[in-house]
């Protein structure tokens, strides 16, 4: 069944994952929290979300725990860590650094400023922020809207079964700001030319987009350029990885208009599109094959949105 009929039973496991940040959390729990399967719960909770349960749960509690560094200052970082569930402050201080790029006590630092990530998630929730108000999903859209909107991609969708694409791609350093893909797109053909990967022609544009702006902060999402490789197997030099396009069946959907309204044109596809249709998203991963190089002075582009599919269940 499509993700929004499970919109009660996902919504209950979020509150429940909300109102245990202190403790060790497992899928099962949680599964049984939203009256559903394990299995079940895993599959939903993606498709509603974006995220596996577990990269969720472990995201969130570091969001949390930024606004408590930032806002509880008469607690410890010892006790911020322990009521995040973290077993110590140097586990905490390790996952931390890892996410952010600081460490918490560098949050208490009066002069230094809030990082950029952990500045936009204060301002947005503020000095009394509450913990579930993090934890909820995108609003849902009136069956009729959703009907409506599922037609017009419905007009524009065309299906291919796709043969698997090996690609050379390079990760941009500042989500999926304009000015930062760009850069990321000039580096990755310079750098595939310098590898014989591309030839002085037209560049066969790819990308990926890992994370949702809806539930990760901007800063944070990580997209990827690519370019396909006749070669797959072959390691590339850093900062360059592979990536692999599976084999299957694809839907197809043609996008023209502004780049920044992208990301609404996935959350459509996702949530009322797929909804409507015959078939389920086979992994959680799209990818975008431009038609033009660049955003056009007026911020138009064009592309393609390629989602892998398989009969819905």
């Amino acid at each position: 069944m499509a993700a929004h009929r499970h919109r009660p039973e996902v919504q209950r496991a979020l509150a429940f994952i909300a109102g245990r940040l202190d403790a060790p959390l497992t899928a099962a729990e949680v599964a049984r929290a939203a009256h559903l399967s394990e299995f079940h719960l895993h599959r939903v909770f993606r498709e509603a979300v974006g995220e596996t349960i577990g990269r969720f749960v472990t995201r969130r509690r570091l969001e949390v725990a930024a606004l408590r560094l930032a806002y509880e200052t008469d607690r410890t970082i010892t006790d911020i860590a322990l009521s995040s569930g973290y077993s110590s402050s140097s586990n905490f201080t390790k996952a931390f650094t890892a996410y952010f790029g600081c460490s918490p006590s560098r949050v208490r630092e009066p002069l230094a400023g809030l990082p950029p990530a952990i500045g936009h998630l204060t301002e947005r929730h503020g000095k009394r922020f509450r913990p579930e108000e993090l934890y909820t999903l995108p609003p849902e859209r009136a069956d009729d809207e959703r009907r409506e909107l599922a037609q017009r991609w419905s007009a524009r969708v065309r299906f291919e079964d796709a043969p698997a694409r090996a690609f050379a791609c390079l990760a941009g350093p500042g989500g999926y700001a304009l000015d930062g893909l760009v850069e990321t797109w000039v580096e990755l053909i310079e750098r595939a030319r310098q590898l014989r990967i591309l030839t002085e022609e037209e560049v066969d544009a790819w990308g990926v987009a890992r994370d949702s702006p809806d539930i990760t902060a901007s800063e944070l999402c990580r997209y990827e350029a690519c370019v396909p490789r006749a070669d797959g197997r072959s390691p590339l030099p850093a900062p360059l990885t592979s990536a692999a396009m599976p084999a299957g069946r694809y839907a197809v959907f043609r996008f023209e208009g502004r780049a920044d309204a992208v990301s609404e044109a996935y959350r459509e596809v996702w949530s009322c599109w797929f909804p409507e249709s015959s078939v389920a998203p086979a992994d959680l991963v799209a990818w975008d094959h431009y038609i033009t190089d660049w955003p056009e002075d007026d911020g138009r582009t064009e592309l393609e949105l390629w989602f892998r599919v398989r009969p819905r269940r």
